[in-house]
């Protein structure tokens, strides 16, 4: 019997399964990267083969899966493992496959069940987007002054995967302005769960980055992962 396979790969692997694209990304060192895009996993895995052996610096090429919702997974030999797995859960009627979506956690409005020609597979669809909100009319520019845009300052991403590849776990991003308040409940469990060094809940843990707040979040979690799993490996 296979080993059983941890809900946080599963979840993962269900949306390795739904990907659009895949980004792989190699770290040279001193924050340079060398980065490519495939349109399937297998694919992916050859560009990242290629790069690891052109760069033969002992580094392991990164492949992110992303879907067009937005949604992004690393693939990982766990991840692999999980889907491996979950190829083979095919069942004989449809009841059994919707049933074994929600046994999987999956809410009633995201499961989707497709008949194959060995019987029936489920899919998660992803979550719904949120209606428009109608936008409020804007004050007269003549009664209103502009304000003063304060001056963005840049993240340099690269430094801070450099940094999680050492073992460093990145800063959470500043939620301080009024419109991150939504998210700062959200942002607070990630840093705790980044804090008890809960690799599988965070991998777990479900964004759907389709605004500045969630993509954010998808960032600082995909770092404290790399930065979690670089301690592991010195560790060991």
């Amino acid at each position: 019997m296979p080993a059983k396979v941890h809900p946080a790969d599963e979840a993962a692997a269900r949306i390795i399964a739904q990907a659009q694209r895949f980004e792989i990304a190699l770290f040279q060192g001193q924050g340079r990267y060398a980065r490519a895009e495939a349109p399937t996993l297998p694919q992916a895995q050859k560009v990242a083969a290629r790069l690891e052996a052109e760069i033969a610096n002992g580094k392991r090429a990164m492949i992110y899966a992303l879907t067009p919702e937005g949604r992004s997974a690393l693939v990982t030999d766990a991840t692999q493992t999980a889907m491996d797995q979950a190829e083979m859960q095919i069942y004989t009627k449809k009841f059994n496959a919707r049933r074994a979506a929600q046994r999987a956690g999956i809410p009633d409005d995201r499961i989707e069940v497709l008949r194959t020609p060995k019987g029936y597979v489920w899919r998660d669809t992803g979550p719904k987007e949120p209606a428009p909100i109608a936008a409020a009319p804007m004050p007269s520019a003549e009664t209103e002054p502009k304000p003063t845009a304060p001056k963005r300052k840049r993240i340099d991403y690269d430094k801070l995967e450099a940094e999680a590849h050492k073992g460093q776990l990145p800063e959470p991003p500043d939620f301080s302005a009024p419109t991150h308040a939504r998210f700062r409940n959200k942002l607070a469990k990630l840093t705790e769960l980044a804090a008890a060094g809960d690799i599988d809940a965070l991998r777990a843990f479900e964004i759907n980055p389709v605004s500045s707040s969630p993509k954010a979040m998808a960032r600082y979690r995909d770092l404290c992962v790399i930065a979690l799993e670089a301690r592991a490996e010195a560790a060991a």
